[in-house]
Formats: C-alpha cells, structure tokens, sequence
C-alpha cells in the first residue's frame, strides 16, 4: 500500500486509530525484566440523571446487620431469669429480758410482732441515765395501776451525743429490778414502724382488782 503524504487522515480514520491503540503501552527497554505498564480505561462521567446501583453485598451481609455493642448487651439482659418479689419478714430477737411464766405463747407472738394496740409510751430521749431511770419505773408503775397492758418505751439507737445507745441497752436491765421485775410479763424490740431497734413492746401483768 503506497504511503499517502500531505493528507491529513479524515475523522473516521483518527477515531479507528485511537481505537486500535486504545489497549496498546509502549516498549520500555531496561536489563530487568518487567511487567508492561497498562493505562487504565478512562472512567465513563456519571449521567446526573441516572442513578448507579448500589453495591452488591453477600447473603450473610444483607440477612445480618452489624450488632451494636449496647444493643446486643441489652439483649443479653433481656434472656437472664428474673426473680420473683418475695415478702420480706423481719425476724427480731428478744431482749435480755424476753418473757416470763405467766404469759401464753399466743400472746407473746402478738406483742413481739406489733399486732396488739399500744396503751401508752415513753420517750426517753434527751435524759440522762438518771433521768431516764426514773421516768421509766414511774411510768410503768403509773400504766399498771391505771389497767394499761401494753407499753413502748423508746431509747432510740445509739450513735447520738446524748447517750441513747446507753438507755437501750439499760432499759432492758431497768426493767428487771425489784420495782419493776413483778409487773413486767414480757419485753421485746419494737418492729421497724414501732421505732424498730430503737424502742421496746413492754407488755405489764394485769392488774388484779382488790
């Protein structure tokens, strides 16, 4: 085929052209042996009118979402077994004096529990051990003779700068002397709405009628 010169090729050789050498990279000459270099396929502009596909994800990907670390401990707490709300009792011990012969078991579980009703009580906070003493035996001497059966006597719970832990853990005592010891059937520690280790149920014989 002659070599045409002083033609310029028309536009459809030029475009035949680039499409032949579209692929093609030149030769490199070099002493190590190499790969050709290949010119990446121009990347197509996006049409603002058309929308691409989203990626495909696989199977797994798509059925399972990422978990959230709080979530999934949310759900965990969810599978634990929850007890149930149980009733609380409070199991109090007697005093020092507890319950003397006289006095039926019935009874004694009435007052130790707080089912009975209160006919009279002292607060013995703020006194002195003098103080309280007295007001106390004159108190129970007083609730006796006037017919009353039970009392409470509070002291409150230790811990104050006025010596209440001292009157609680002398009421018991006080109670348990000559003036006091026959009138006295039974002496507990009040329940929790009673002033609970802070007070005492001191339950008095009944008065005998002349």
């Amino acid at each position: 085929m002659a070599e045409r010169r002083g033609k310029k090729p028309s536009a459809e050789e030029l475009d035949l052209w680039r499409l032949v050498v579209r692929d093609a990279a030149p030769l490199r000459h070099s002493r190590r042996t190499s790969l050709p270099a290949v010119t990446p396929a121009p990347v197509a502009t996006p049409d603002p009118g058309v929308t691409s596909p989203a990626p495909l994800l696989s199977r797994k990907a798509q059925a399972a979402p990422p978990v959230v670390p709080g979530e999934r401990l949310a759900e965990l707490l969810r599978g634990l077994p929850v007890k149930e709300k149980g009733s609380v009792t409070v199991q109090l011990a007697p005093s020092s004096l507890g319950t003397r012969a006289g006095l039926d078991k019935r009874t004694d579980e009435k007052v130790r529990r707080g089912r009975l009703g209160i006919d009279g009580r002292i607060d013995l906070h703020g006194m002195t051990q003098s103080e309280a003493h007295d007001a106390l035996v004159g108190f129970v001497r007083r609730s006796h003779t006037q017919g009353r059966r039970l009392l409470l006597v509070i002291t409150g719970k230790g811990g104050m700068p006025r010596g209440e832990g001292v009157l609680r853990q002398s009421v018991p005592r006080w109670l348990n002397e000559t003036l006091t010891r026959d009138l006295v059937l039974a002496v507990h520690q009040a329940q929790p709405q009673h002033g609970g280790g802070g007070a005492y149920y001191v339950y008095l014989r009944r008065r005998r009628e002349a």
